[in-house]
């Protein structure tokens, strides 16, 4: 049997923020400004593992555009420095029109293949690194090296706002650079003269970076949790909370599919509230509307949190129990029946259901396994309502 664990909270609660500007009630000065910073900041850590998966799939296409158009462009500048350096011409060419532009390429080409994308991430993070090296063995102590250096300050800048890596990925591939920049040029820096511009220059391009990699990452989360919320909501009953029909059908399929590839078995409870027209009919649909959320509470209330619990229509629900069979399906069934006996329902107090259930029989579709879970359902509404019957 699955572990699973009842829950009390709504099934539907992801636990994310509100909001981008984490506006809920409750939050401390801190806690707001934290979540102003990092939007999901508090969030589960599987909503920020799944945030991480798309995150990397949203960067591809920007990762294999700005390899091939920086393979592009070095090529272009390997062509230009040969006719305007004064020395290591062969080792500038080999560098720049052959090493940066192959390491390039194998980024973009990399970037098709999954299996390749932690290798290209690495080597996205040591080019920019390797760059700044070889520019500052070539060009340092260089009558020449003020129109070489432009070069580090637009690789800073690439590092965060063009590469395609992420901000902590840049931060740390930038800093690397930034320190072995300090490393070799700040001594020269310091020295009286229009070189001290040079260390201006490496603080706008590492500060300028650092702030639009911040936005644009900051940006993105954000609309990862819209989407995330759009998507929950386009899921949901707009009545009850609950799974919606569409949803739920989808969620049914999918544990088939679970069930007969690791060959395990699974239930599922249909069940309706009884005499429910009756509401309608003599207190109105407010109440009846009511009724169905409270309702809806319970069920979610007093399931696993593995469970799913969907509305098919109506005063119709389906509950999907992973790893169970009819006779643990059952149990579950009649502890659901005490508690709905047992509730004082707004305006029309005490209710009751009826349940069908049945369990996965092996090769066979949802629509089949339904239909047996509803010929059990219309034999506890003749055999007197408020009783379970398996099928």
């Amino acid at each position: 049997m699955a572990f699973c664990i009842h829950v009390g909270a709504d099934q539907a609660d992801t636990d994310e923020p509100s909001g981008e500007d984490g506006g809920e009630p409750g939050l401390t000065l801190i806690e707001k400004l934290q979540r102003s910073l990092d939007p999901l900041h508090g969030v589960p850590e599987a909503t920020r593992r799944e945030f991480a998966g798309w995150y990397r799939q949203a960067k591809l296409p920007q990762i294999r555009s700005v390899a091939f158009l920086t393979m592009v462009l070095y090529l272009i500048y390997a062509a230009i420095e040969q006719n305007v350096a004064r020395d290591h011409l062969g080792l500038r060419l080999l560098a720049h029109g052959v090493l940066v532009p192959l390491a390039l390429l194998a980024v973009g080409v990399a970037s098709y293949f999954p299996a390749w994308h932690r290798w290209m991430l690495a080597l996205l993070c040591i080019a920019p690194v390797s760059a700044v090296l070889t520019n500052l063995a070539f060009n340092r102590g260089n009558p020449d090296f003020a129109y070489f250096v432009p070069e580090i300050y637009l690789n800073l800048m690439w590092t965060f706002t063009v590469s395609g890596l992420t901000l902590r990925q840049a931060m740390l591939t930038a800093s690397c650079s930034g320190l072995v920049l300090m490393a070799l040029t700040l001594v020269d820096a310091l020295q009286p003269g229009a070189y001290r511009l040079h260390f201006i220059w490496i603080l706008a391009a590492f500060s300028f970076g650092l702030l639009c990699a911040f936005v644009m990452e900051r940006a993105h989360k954000i609309m990862f949790l819209h989407q995330d919320r759009l998507a929950l909501s386009a899921s949901l009953d707009g009545l009850t909370g609950l799974l919606n029909r569409a949803r739920i059908d989808q969620l049914f399929a999918d544990e088939i599919i679970r069930a007969q590839r690791y060959d395990t078995s699974f239930s599922v409870i249909l069940l309706d509230i009884d005499h429910f027209k009756h509401v309608n009919d003599h207190h109105g649909h407010a109440v009846g509307d009511s009724v169905l959320r409270q309702f809806s509470t319970l069920l979610r209330d007093n399931v696993r949190n593995c469970d799913k619990v969907g509305r098919l229509g109506g005063e119709e629900f389906l509950i999907i129990l992973p790893e169970i069979d009819a006779e643990q399906a059952r149990s579950a069934a009649l502890a659901l029946q005490a508690r709905i006996r047992q509730f004082d329902f707004d305006t029309v107090l005490r209710k009751t259901a009826s349940f069908g259930i049945t369990q996965f029989r092996g090769d066979e579709s949802p629509q089949h396994m339904l239909d047996r879970a509803d010929r059990a359902l219309y034999k506890a509404k003749a055999d007197g309502r408020d009783r379970i019957e398996v099928y």
